[in-house]
């Protein structure tokens, strides 16, 4: 019995103690419900919420409470459980008062009420307006930057306000868009490049820029820039080349390049490495880097700067197709010869001389190729063909020249040579298709500056001694 009286005492002290912390933290809450807490759910008059000191008292009191919370908490050990349940119930406390009815807030026309006033919360107006201000006014700002750059895009796009300048742009063949960009940005034709490349790409236009040379300006738009940089601008740059004859290919590609038409390695390269739908060239047997000599018409041509190298070496190539007309055709097939035949013997003659006495030394070369049974026994033994082998031509051979190991060599070869030695013109070609009637096996060029013929070896060898002397 003196057990269980002991632990009624205690269990009596322990509800007392629990009962007194509760009857505190009712009285705090009455105590918050007596203050005048409506201006926490409203705005103050000038439409602003708490301020940053009213919110750390908040905070404060908040902190509190928890740790009041806690303590009565740790009063309460959960292994007295098993005896609370057992004991009987308590009777229910008696119903709190009501809390005090909160006051209306006073309008600005009522009297300030007596006692410890309300702490006055700082008004922050001032710095919404001011925050208000700075916003609007950074729209403007950034409204005013981004009207300022459309502007300037613009002005550059569709070419507004430009100061006047012409200047000329070449485009080689390979170029990219961007460097064709960056050429015009350095000629200051444009002046966002990123802004060009944007509109090429989008309008696809960009796939028509062609190479060569054109004359633009800055009264040229985006678009006008691009349609005057294709294959059908009327501002392409124009250049006019003649090409003389008995040029060998080589020389014209120097020339071509010297000229701004297009690099001679360009040239070079499509040459020996390109297809052209010519029937002619299917008797070729040079070499690559020799099929087309002979074929390149030696003419005045007009030509765009910077054009595309093929293109360049097909209209030349079309030239000779043309100029070889069915006229020649019926003239070559009655003597017997290929058209590679006629344009190697035209090609000799074009360098053996550029006189009247062209069908003379036709009628020296088909005589040796057609009675080889003569002296020099089909031999031609023509210098020219012994130029052509050497990187500088030379005033007088020597034994040396002669014994070149080549099928150019006319005097180690007989017949013709594997190829032409230049591009013949039509004067040339003609002779050689129309050869005078003669006996004449060998000519020789004369101290008097013309060209003599001989019928007989004997008679030339005795002309050659005479001019040596």
């Amino acid at each position: 019995m003196a057990d269980e009286k002991r632990n009624r005492e205690e269990n009596e002290d322990l509800n007392k103690n629990l009962e007194s912390d509760l009857d505190e933290l009712t009285e705090q809450d009455n105590l918050d419900d007596e203050v005048d807490l409506s201006w926490l759910d409203d705005p103050d008059e000038d439409g602003d919420d708490l301020d940053d000191e009213d919110k750390d008292d908040e905070d404060e009191k908040d902190i509190d409470l928890d740790a009041m919370i806690d303590e009565i908490l740790n009063h309460i050990d959960p292994n007295d459980w098993e005896e609370w349940k057992d004991q009987p119930a308590r009777e229910a406390p008696p119903p709190m008062p009501p809390a005090a009815a909160v006051p209306q807030q006073p309008t600005p026309t009522d009297t300030a009420p007596t006692g410890k006033a309300r702490k006055k919360q700082r008004r922050s107006l001032p710095t919404n307006i001011a925050e208000g201000v700075i916003y609007v006014g950074g729209i403007l700002l950034i409204s005013f930057i981004l009207a300022t750059i459309g502007w300037r895009w613009a002005g550059d796009l569709l070419a507004l306000n430009k100061e006047p300048l012409t200047a000329s742009v070449t485009i080689t063949e390979g170029e990219s868009l961007g460097d064709v960009t960056a050429e015009l940005k350095e000629k200051g034709l444009v002046k966002y490049g990123y802004l060009f490349k944007l509109f090429a790409s989008f309008t696809h236009k960009a796939e028509k820029i062609t190479a060569g040379s054109y004359e633009l300006s800055t009264v040229m738009d985006y678009s006008a820039l691009l349609n005057n940089i294709s294959s059908t601008s009327a501002y392409r740059e124009t250049v006019t080349v003649t090409i003389p004859e008995g040029y060998t290919v080589e020389e014209i590609f120097k020339l071509m390049e010297n000229k701004g038409v297009c690099s001679y390695n360009d040239l070079m390269k499509v040459a020996q490495e390109e297809t052209f739908d010519f029937d002619f060239l299917k008797d070729v047997k040079t070499k690559e880097e020799k099929r087309l000599e002979g074929y390149l018409f030696p003419d005045t041509y007009e030509f765009y700067k910077g054009a595309d190298a093929k293109s360049v070496i097909n209209t030349m190539l079309k030239n000779f197709n043309d100029r070889f007309d069915s006229k020649m055709e019926a003239e070559m097939q009655l003597l017997g010869y290929s058209k590679n035949d006629i344009i190697i013997m035209a090609s000799i003659i074009e360098k053996e001389t550029d006189g009247s006495d062209q069908r003379n030394i036709a009628s020296v070369i088909q005589n040796r190729l057609k009675n080889t049974w003569a002296p020099p026994k089909g031999y031609l033994q023509v210098d020219s063909t012994i130029q052509y082998l050497l990187k500088e031509r030379k005033e007088k051979l020597t034994d040396k020249d002669l014994e070149i190991d080549s099928p150019y060599n006319t005097y180690k070869n007989p017949g013709l040579p594997i190829g032409p030695i230049c591009n013949p013109g039509l004067t040339a070609i003609q002779a050689a298709l129309e050869p005078n009637k003669t006996n004449y096996y060998y000519f020789m060029l004369g101290k008097d500056g013309t060209t003599h013929f001989f019928d007989t070896e004997a008679s030339f060898l005795a002309f050659k001694a005479e001019q040596q002397d």
